[in-house]
């Protein structure tokens, strides 16, 4: 490679840098929840979770900060991802599973050129049982840090982000071991 490619290449490097963390960086505000309380507009290890206020596929309002007492699994996806893809009947059991003992799963469906149509088959050949909504913005990727999908936060009952998992598939095991800690 000449010194104009590595220049430019860098150049081209420290720019798409530089834009992605001004977009991460660019919702600093707190975000009101249901209630008055402030939820954080980004997301670490045991802070309270950013709110989550879109409607599902199906037409409802979710809100996370309403699941207060909840154990809440919230999954950044895309129907592109195979990764994505493999851990979604784990979801679909576990959330069957754990229902009486307060367990919710949510999938965000961000970072996806697919159709809401093509969400929708998408949720009707895996035969989802848990809501979806839809981040075609990247608000709340932004808001979450996603850097890689899937990501998935498991937040505990009073809305603290407990773990934080980029990549998967998650197996069965492993979903029972983590909604056990928060139990």
């Amino acid at each position: 490679m000449t010194n104009g490619k590595w220049i430019l290449a860098l150049a081209l490097f420290f720019l798409l840098a530089t834009t992605g963390l001004g977009a991460c960086n660019a919702i600093t505000a707190n975000v009101p929840a249901a209630g008055g309380a402030q939820r954080p507009a980004s997301v670490k290890i045991g802070d309270l979770a950013p709110e989550i206020d879109l409607k599902t596929m199906t037409g409802e309002t979710f809100t996370l900060s309403k699941l207060q007492g909840k154990i809440v699994l919230v999954n950044f996806w895309a129907t592109w991802c195979g990764p994505c893809r493999a851990e979604f009947p784990a979801f679909v059991r576990k959330s069957e599973q754990y229902r009486a003992q307060g367990f919710i799963v949510v999938g965000v469906n961000t970072q996806d050129p697919n159709s809401d149509e093509g969400v929708l088959t998408f949720m009707r050949n895996s035969v989802v049982n848990f809501p979806i909504v839809r981040d075609p913005e990247d608000r709340l990727s932004r808001a979450y840090r996603i850097t890689g999908l899937p990501t998935s936060f498991f937040i505990d009952r009073n809305g603290i982000v407990r773990d934080i998992v980029i990549g998967g598939p998650m197996t069965d095991e492993y979903l029972d071991k983590q909604i056990e800690k928060l139990k």
